[in-house]
């Protein structure tokens, strides 16, 4: 319940609203990223609201405007429910001011020159010369032995974990910073993404723009990886052409570096995950919901959908299901491949420190260094393994107290 009646001025004076297609405009509040779609009534109505009617008079104008009655409280209330809106008036107090990552705080001007049309010829520069070197000398391509860079396993993995999370943050850094450049604050949340889970910048408020103008923002990540890739590429393909002299221990570091870039970079190809390339590939469509439409018509094709799903499924915009059509091929090798890297991957790399520590605490005298050393592993590696699992039973929980 809300304390708006048709005599007040609901305060929405903050909202951007956008003409997204025909008859479709994108309500929402840039600061706090939530956003609807509405029919041009509804656009309407909140125009006329921020120009300081009061709830009848903004439906009065409108029924003047196109003869047919309208019940704006219903549709204040539906902004209301949405989040879109705090059910206050224009006379209360200003809304709090959202709390946003102070990287994305930055002046635009001071950000644009990262993002500009010789910074993307450069990003995409480096993504071609990693392919070619790749290309030249396969030798450079990433195993899951590259992770292992030390003798000691518990000082690799400490080591590449360090560098993984390092080259993640300047990653969600990126994020922000092209958010920043066109005035769009973000926040930085953990999120899962299958069975991974993954540091998230939210960059909801892209949508209040049009679509051209979020593809830069979208793609900013992918962008510094190129650029990280190819600073770890490049010297070591000038090391095994006998150009340059490098150190034993840098060229594995570099190699481990590689592994961690190329895994990130394929990782966000995986659109059925809602990763990057989801986020350009849903602007580029035009979809609303894409994401779960086709997860439901997939499932459609091997077991019943509840009532909701089917509704859902039913009520989908008609671009979601002719796209979803042709994205499902997607979604289903995204599965694929992430069994693929699962079994080449993740399984061979965890049975090698799973059966380290297992011979050292067989092996070592209990309670040495060494003994605890492969405590600290086996609890290390087990926390990697159960993360993912732990997240998903946390959304789950959540999932359920909300919906009480």
């Amino acid at each position: 319940m809300i304390a708006l009646d048709a005599d007040s001025r609901p305060r929405v004076g903050h909202l951007v609203v956008r003409e997204e297609d025909a008859d479709e405009y994108v309500v929402g509040d840039p600061a706090t990223g939530n956003f609807v779609v509405v029919p041009e009534v509804g656009a309407r109505l909140v125009r006329l609201l921020a120009a300081g009617r009061t709830v009848a008079e903004a439906a009065e104008e409108v029924e003047r405007e196109t003869g047919e009655a309208v019940d704006a409280l219903d549709f204040v209330e539906v902004l209301v429910d949405a989040g879109i809106i705090d059910g206050r008036t224009a006379e209360d107090a200003a809304p709090p001011v959202a709390r946003h990552w102070s990287v994305s705080r930055i002046p635009a001007r001071v950000v644009r020159p990262l993002f500009g049309r010789v910074a993307w010829a450069g990003y995409a520069g480096c993504l071609v010369a990693t392919v070619v070197m790749f290309a030249a000398e396969p030798s450079l391509l990433p195993t899951y032995e590259d992770t292992f860079i030390f003798p000691d396993i518990v000082l690799s993995l400490l080591i590449t974990n360090v560098v993984v999370i390092a080259l993640t943050i300047v990653h969600e850094v990126w994020h922000a910073l092209a958010g920043a450049a066109v005035g769009v604050p973000s926040r930085l949340r953990i999120e899962r993404r299958g069975i991974f889970p993954v540091l998230e910048t939210d960059l909801s408020g892209l949508w209040a723009l049009p679509p051209e103008r979020r593809y830069g923002p979208f793609l900013a990540g992918m962008a510094i990886d190129c650029v990280l890739l190819f600073g770890a590429v490049a010297p070591r393909f000038a090391w095994s052409r006998g150009w340059i002299d490098l150190p034993p221990g840098l060229v594995r570091f570099l190699a481990m570096v590689v592994f961690s870039q190329a895994v990130k970079l394929a990782f966000q190809t995986l659109a059925y995950l809602r990763t990057d390339m989801y986020l350009v590939m849903a602007t580029a469509t035009g979809c609303r919901n894409l994401h779960q439409v086709t997860r439901l018509s997939l499932k459609r094709l091997v077991r019943r959908l509840d009532p909701q799903e089917a509704a859902i499924l039913r009520d989908a915009h008609a671009r979601d299901l002719r796209v979803s059509r042709w994205y499902r091929l997607l979604y289903v090798a995204g599965l694929i491949w992430m069994a693929w890297f699962v079994v080449h991957f993740l399984w061979p790399s965890a049975k090698v420190t799973f059966g380290w520590a297992a011979g050292v605490l067989v092996g070592a005298p209990f309670a040495s260094s060494y003994w605890w050393e492969g405590i600290a592993l086996l609890l290390f590696t087990s926390l990697n393994v159960l993360l993912p699992l732990g997240v998903v039973v946390r959304n789950r929980i959540r999932g359920g107290r909300a919906a009480t």
